[in-house]
């Protein structure tokens, strides 16, 4: 027996809505997993601080570029973030090692100070500090660090 086309139809319309939820399912299943991982690094921002201490090469160092300054000291995993421009556009500070980063924002703008963040990453791992105005698009510099004072 010959099935008509509106049961032909009705058939195929599940496995395309099926494929649609799909195309729509895993993306935004993967933005939101990602959107989670950017949260956790940010949930270590603290409220606005004193400055950092002075950059010293073995255990503290600091990073500039028009717009931003950051800097990191080892002992803590501290880092602190200045916004030194006022054009509306926030602030960055990024330690990044082998297989891991955590990033420090400071969008309270250019007459807010320095915003201290206190981070938990793997000791003695040799990394980059890097300073960003306009996180993703703007300006950016980079120093070599160390998470650990070897003695």
């Amino acid at each position: 027996m010959a099935e008509s086309p509106e049961s032909t139809q009705v058939r195929t319309e599940p496995k395309r809505s099926r494929r649609m939820r799909a195309l729509i399912v895993v993306p935004a299943t993967v933005v939101l997993s990602l959107a989670g991982t950017v949260a956790a690094a940010s949930a270590a921002t603290d409220a606005s601080s004193g400055s950092p201490p002075p950059a010293n090469g073995y255990s503290v160092w600091c990073v500039s570029v028009t717009g931003a300054k950051a800097c990191f000291e080892s002992y803590g995993d501290i880092v602190w973030v200045k916004d030194t421009k006022a054009n509306g556009a926030s602030a960055a500070g990024t330690i990044q090692g082998p297989g891991w980063a955590r990033q420090c924002i400071n969008d309270n703008g250019a007459d807010s100070g320095w915003l201290k963040c206190n981070f938990d990453v793997p000791e003695y791992d040799d990394g980059l500090l890097w300073a960003v105005n306009n996180p993703f698009v703007g300006a950016e510099a980079s120093t070599k660090i160390n998470t650990g004072n070897i003695i």
